[in-house]
């Protein structure tokens, strides 16, 4: 057994030995646009022969993907332009960053790109998978996700101006995108004021907004017409301040949490992107049926260094955080380190405490995209790049860890994906 609070070298274990995890599917999605280093040197190194890629891995055959498709996307932001609807029929994309051009060499030409649209696709059939339609929504969007009526996307971007993005999704496919002011006021001190993360309420048309540079969390209640049409918002609540830079957030299954991962970057931070430790905040949030709604800050802990990507467990009792820490500097930088990690804490759904209970340290470069097993017993783990991949185009791919009561173990099972993994999702 692990000690509580242990900090350890992942050691690859036999999938067999361990506990079956029970979803049917895995999403991946891949950027190929750019190696990870881009962000150091601003080279997106050689054009691979290959297009950005959605893959599907049966779990009960996980070697290879089930089906591939070329969907354009970019690993230049959160790790939430990818979601599932829940009954795993559909899928939505979010393009930040249009392809590479033939003459694009530097991260700065290719982020004068910026895309501008959400598409969606059908996986009803697994083994064929099909671009349904698309819709156009506000510039450089940085997350778009679902409600858990599969009836509506919400939409972010990198300047809160962009408003708060709402797609009608029916039978049909994709409606007409509606923008919404988020009612802010106004900070001309920011550089720069994005909307990196959006997250529907699990039972409520309410959403929870990371205003990243502000070091906010914004609450708003979405309004409909009789036929569902969104018709606006309202703030919902009072903001929450958090620590600096709240990159993602995500609901416990209950909507009495909303937990936060700060990164502790920021305009007033060497290279901006930092070099310490973040942090993890639960926040207690208002009951719906609230005259009065206010949110109140219940637990925060020391968090990942560079915990871009976070994963609620399905029974709300535990949190993962997957932390790129410095293996996306240059590798003749003195302070390049090929390990990454997983973080596991436990949250307790009464007083929202949260209390870390392993950090395991794991080679790869630049992992992003995670989401636990709907058994609560298996992590999918995203990662970008193998530092030690030979194939030109296969160099990323989907890990599967498991979950014990005292930590997480990396597995031998690998799903191999093009490079420049970044979202993963999960279809029961």
């Amino acid at each position: 057994m692990r000690p509580i609070l242990s900090f350890a070298v992942a050691a690859l274990v036999p999938t067999a030995a361990l506990a079956e995890p029970t979803a049917r599917y895995v999403v991946a999605l891949s950027d190929v646009d750019m190696a990870g280093t881009a962000y150091e040197d601003d080279q997106l190194g050689a054009p691979l022969d290959a297009v950005d890629t959605l893959s599907i891995f049966a779990m009960d055959a996980p070697e290879t993907a089930l089906a591939t498709l070329e969907v354009s996307n970019s690993v230049a932001g959160p790790p939430m332009v990818l979601d599932v609807s829940p009954d795993g029929t559909r899928a939505i994309v979010a393009e930040t960053l249009r392809p590479r051009g033939p003459e694009d060499t530097t991260l700065t030409e290719l982020s004068g790109r910026p895309g501008e649209t959400l598409r969606l696709y059908d996986l009803s059939d697994p083994a064929a998978p099909a671009l349904v339609n698309e819709t156009q929504v506000p510039v450089n969007p940085q997350a778009a996700r679902l409600n858990a009526e599969g009836d509506l996307v919400a939409v972010v971007g990198f300047g809160t101006d962009n408003g708060l993005t709402l797609v009608p999704l029916s039978a049909n496919g994709l409606g007409e995108a509606v923008t919404f002011d988020l009612g802010l006021v106004a900070r001309p001190d920011l550089p720069f004021d994005p909307a990196h993360s959006v997250q529907f309420h699990p039972t409520e048309d309410i959403v929870a907004v990371n205003l990243t540079i502000r070091n906010q969390i914004a609450f708003y209640r979405i309004d409909r017409a009789e036929d569902g049409t969104p018709t606006g918002i309202e703030p919902w609540g009072n903001l929450v301040s958090t620590n600096k830079f709240p990159f993602v957030g995500a609901f416990t299954p209950d909507g009495r949490h909303y937990v936060t991962s700060e990164l502790m970057w920021g305009p007033d931070v060497e290279r901006f992107y930092g070099s310490s430790a973040g942090t993890v905040t639960s926040i207690r949030v208002a009951d719906p049926t609230d005259t009065e709604p206010r949110h109140v800050i219940q637990s925060i802990a020391q968090g990942g260094y560079q915990g871009e990507t976070l994963a609620i467990s399905p029974d709300g009792d535990r949190v993962a955080i997957l932390s790129l820490r410095n293996t996306g500097l240059t590798q003749d930088d003195p302070r390049f380190d090929p390990m990454a990690s997983v973080s596991l804490y436990a949250l307790d759904s009464e007083t929202g405490a949260l209390g870390l209970i392993e950090e395991e340290m794991f080679e790869a470069h630049l992992p992003q995209g995670l989401a636990f097993d709907p058994s609560g017993t298996a992590l999918y783990v995203g990662v970008n790049e193998y530092f030690d991949a030979t194939d030109p185009v296969m160099r990323g791919a989907v890990e599967l860890w498991t979950v014990e009561a005292d930590g997480v173990t990396r597995t031998n099972t690998r799903m191999p994906a093009p490079r420049g993994v970044h979202g993963v999702e999960v279809v029961e």
